[in-house]
């Protein structure tokens, strides 16, 4: 089991590292996306990488709940569009359980990242911006 843990984190890093060099290297970001076409699957073509780009045009939850308080978070909160609350989600790993994965509605997702938010502040700064130190 430890090997195959070893394995899977040692394979995460070499797809960030690949995503990370074709987010800076075009002609690199080409040459891996005709090598993964070649492999079998059509849902080959379309792997995403997740990059640290990504994770930096998130909102920053903590600051927006200290600068607008917990009334006008959550109506901030509410027009945030469903991937940026998704994003939001995985990135501060507020659902480790993902009962929300199925969730539709932005209200439902915004109410659950205020709570959620809610509860982490309460319990203390041990528990703030989990998700960032990974």
């Amino acid at each position: 089991m430890r090997k195959e843990k070893a394995l899977v984190t040692l394979l995460r890093h070499l797809a960030d590292l690949l995503a990370d060099e074709s987010s800076r290297n075009p002609e690199f970001a080409s040459r891996l996306a005709n090598l993964l076409v070649e492999l079998p699957g059509a849902h080959a073509a379309k792997l995403k990488l997740a990059t640290p780009r990504d994770r930096e045009t998130l909102p920053d939850v903590y600051a927006e709940w200290n600068a607008r308080g917990e009334a006008e978070f959550c109506l901030w909160l509410r027009d945030q569009p469903l991937p940026v609350l998704r994003a939001v989600i995985r990135a501060q790993d507020l659902d480790p359980t993902r009962r929300t994965v199925k969730w539709k509605e932005p209200d439902k997702l915004a109410d659950f990242v205020t709570e959620s938010i809610r509860s982490r502040l309460a319990r203390g700064s041990a528990f703030i911006d989990r998700g960032q130190n990974k």
